[in-house]
Parts: structure tokens; C-alpha cells; sequence
């Protein structure tokens, strides 16, 4: 298995056993007495401003479309109780848990900025941190993170996640670098003309025939396809352990934009009409056009629900980027369906999607929006077999606020 795959599926795998053997990180508190109470995470907005003044009163809950009556609610900020309302026997556990789970092809010197801001800004003492790169999994503890300065941490960090990027990303880029020039190389069979192609670290023939060229494209493009592996069991799995966590938690999804080379359609066209006595170039020519037709296999709404299920308030970062403009080749996104499917998982667990050049305004935005919230305590009252999808809708009376939280939760027998 390459590198790049591993790490791929590293994010769901290795991340899965830490979180197995994981602990709470306890500050003192029990878990709630009442085993039936959920806790539901509300994030209330006017415009971009966290509206913090709410009490029990103004909030109104739908389970199914039936309305439940909140029994307490507390208003969290940076992981500590500001103001609480209701049912006194209920006492959260407030230990934070943060994955920062990095899924990049190149390293932006703008990434040091994102991490410096993490560790300077976006800890609080007792936190634990998970952190995927493409190679491996690292944990620290609240022991750990307070062991030393936040700002020999971050450059610690850099240093650790910066060389794993590159790493992971060896054989991905490799292979970029591999289609660009056999795509040069057949716009060049096909009556193209431009760059020379010099930017190859594969062994690719320039006097190959174009035939032999054609089944190394498709071969590429298939090994291309299998290292951005991502199935709905590692995701639910995933989503799974993190339900299983205590406390709070809060997972941090960098993504970067990928593009795909192709051949242009004028090069195409051009193939085609020049090799109508090639039966064989046709064929091959005929059956690159499929890979072009990506399926979407993810199922973005069931996945969607077991995170929200999670209590994981997950946060989609996607670093934009612009297409590279090469003569002969069309550079085509291949991002759609996991953006769709993270974007799905996010809206639904009732975290942001946010997409940015810049990782450090982007993970700023995501941490100061995760960081204040309303924890609103209800007891589930809806009778259904286990496995159903109990949709929950909260309302504020009388205000048209923007109100983000947990899209529903699964019952259990």
C-alpha cells in the first residue's frame, strides 16, 4: 500500500485505535446522574455575533416534530460554565477533546501560521489534542500540552506535521507529475504542440507508442482514484469512537483541493479522427472517457446522520486553490465528492464548513465559532425500534436567529 494511501486511510484508521484507548480528561465533573438526559450542543447567531443572553425560557425543541420541554441549559464558553438555568442535579463533563486531522498533497507556509494560532490561542489548560497527518497519529495529553510553552509546541509541531505532508505526499505528486507529461505527450500525438514535458519523476517513454501511452494514462488515473480511498464504513466507524469519547469534542478537518491532469477534448477529438483506422487507439480512446464520469459512492446523508449521532462538533476546512494553466492539458477538480460529503457531515453535526487559501483565518474562524455554545439537556421521549434517525430542531421564541446544533441523534435499545 503507498504512502499516500496509508495516510488517507490513516485519518480513519490508526485515529480510530487511539481513540478506542483514549481516556476521559475528567476537570472534576461527573457525567449527568440521569443516563436518559441528552445533552444537545446550540450555537445562536445575529448576523456573525454569538448571541450569549439566552435562558431556558427562550428556547424551544422539536423531537420529531413533537415539542419537548428543555430541562437545563448552560451556557459554555472556552470550555467553562458562564450561566446555568434549570434541572440542578446535572452536571456536564466539560474536559475538550480536539483532532486536528490534516489531509494535504502540499505544505503552505501559511499552515505554520494556522498551527502558532492553535497552541497560542485555541488551547485551554486541560485540553487533549489528536493530531492525523497523512503518515501517523500523535496524541497529547492536558499533561503534555502543559509540560511546555504553547509556542515551542507550535514549532515543534510545524516541524513534525510539515515533514509528514511532504512524506505522505511523495507518491501522489509523483504521480501529478507522471500524468502531466503523459498527457504532453499524447496532445503531441494528437497535433498539439507546446511545453516540452520536463517535469516527471516516472518513467514515462517518450517514444513510447501512443497506444502504450493511452493504457499508462488509464493506468495512472486509476492509481490516482485508489489513493483518495475513502469509504462510508471507515467514516461511520470513525464517527462511532467518537461517540464513544466523554466530554467535548471537536474535530478539525483539513482538506485540500485536488486537480486531475486530462486530456483536452480538442486533443481528443483530434485522436479520433486521425486513428479511424486504428480499431485499437479506439478502444482505448473510448474507455478513458468513463474515468472522466466520476460516481459518487459516499452516502452523505447517512453519514451525515451518525455524526451527528457523534456529539462531535465536526468542522470542514477545505484549502482552496487555483488551477495550474498547462498548455495541452485540462486540469479538472476531483474534489467534489468528498467536499460534498465532509460539507454534509459538518452541517449535519452542527459544525461550519469554511473554505479559504488561508488555513489560519480558516481554523481562527472555525475554533472562535466552536469555542461558545449552549449546552440544552433534554430526556428523549419519542418511542422508535433502535437505529431510527430522530430528527431535533430548536427554535428561539420570537427572534429569527441563525441557529446551528446537532441535526438529530440515532435511538438505542
Amino acid at each position: 500500500m503507498s504512502i499516500h494511501k496509508t495516510g488517507f486511510l490513516l485519518l480513519f484508521g490508526a485515529l480510530l485505535s487511539a481513540l478506542a484507548v483514549a481516556g476521559p480528561t475528567s476537570r472534576g465533573q461527573a457525567p449527568p446522574p440521569a443516563a436518559a438526559r441528552l445533552p444537545l450542543e446550540v450555537r445562536v447567531f445575529d448576523g456573525g455575533k454569538f448571541v450569549g443572553d439566552l435562558g431556558l425560557k427562550d428556547f424551544e425543541l422539536l423531537e420529531g416534530g413533537i415539542p419537548q420541554t428543555p430541562e437545563a441549559v448552560f451556557l459554555i464558553r472556552r470550555g467553562q460554565i458562564e450561566r446555568r438555568e434549570g434541572t440542578t442535579d446535572i452536571r456536564p463533563d466539560l474536559s475538550r477533546k480536539l483532532s486536528i486531522l490534516f489531509q494535504l498533497n502540499e505544505y503552505s507556509g501559511k499552515m505554520d501560521e494556522a498551527i502558532t494560532h492553535l497552541f497560542t490561542k485555541g488551547l485551554v489548560p486541560g485540553d487533549s489534542l489528536e493530531i492525523q497527518t497523512p503518515v501517523r497519529n500523535y496524541q497529547l495529553s492536558g499533561a503534555s500540552l502543559a509540560a511546555k510553552p504553547p509556542a515551542v509546541l507550535a514549532k515543534e509541531l510545524i516541524r513534525i506535521v510539515r515533514r509528514d505532508i511532504v512524506q505522505g505526499s511523495v507518491v501522489y505528486n509523483n504521480l501529478l507529475r507522471e500524468l502531466k507529461t503523459i498527457v504532453r505527450l499524447i496532445g503531441s500525438a494528437g497535433g498539439e504542440r507546446g511545453e516540452e514535458a520536463t517535469d516527471t519523476e516516472g518513467e514515462v517513454d517518450s517514444n513510447s507508442p501512443l497506444e502504450l501511452q493511452l493504457m499508462r494514462y488509464k493506468e495512472d488515473l486509476q492509481k490516482m482514484e485508489d489513493l483518495r480511498a475513502m469509504t462510508d464504513s471507515s467514516l461511520a466507524a470513525y464517527a462511532e469512537k467518537l461517540r464513544r469519547l466523554p466530554g467535548q469534542k471537536f474535530v478539525f478537518y483539513f482538506y485540500q483541493r485536488e486537480f486531475r491532469p486530462e486530456i483536452s477534448s480538442n486533443t481528443m477529438d483530434a485522436l479520433m479522427m486521425n486513428n479511424q483506422d486504428r480499431p485499437d487507439i479506439l478502444a482505448e480512446l473510448q474507455t478513458i472517457f468513463p474515468l472522466y464520469h466520476r460516481f459518487l459512492t459516499l452516502d452523505s446523508a447517512k453519514l451525515g446522520q451518525v455524526f451527528a449521532d457523534s456529539a462531535a462538533n465536526f468542522n470542514f476546512l477545505f484549502l482552496n486553490k487555483t488551477a495550474q494553466r498547462l498548455s495541452n492539458i485540462t486540469m479538472r477538480e476531483q474534489s467534489e465528492d468528498v467536499f460534498r460529503a465532509l460539507s454534509t457531515i459538518a452541517e449535519a453535526s452542527g459544525g461550519i464548513v469554511e473554505s479559504s487559501q488561508n488555513p489560519d483565518a480558516s481554523i481562527e474562524t472555525a475554533m472562535r465559532t466552536a469555542e461558545s455554545y449552549y449546552l440544552l439537556f433534554f430526556s428523549p421521549a419519542v418511542a422508535a425500534p433502535p437505529g431510527r434517525f430522530i430528527d431535533l430542531n430548536v427554535r428561539v421564541k420570537g427572534r429569527d436567529y441563525k441557529i446551528v446544533h446537532p441535526a438529530g441523534y440515532l435511538t438505542r435499545s
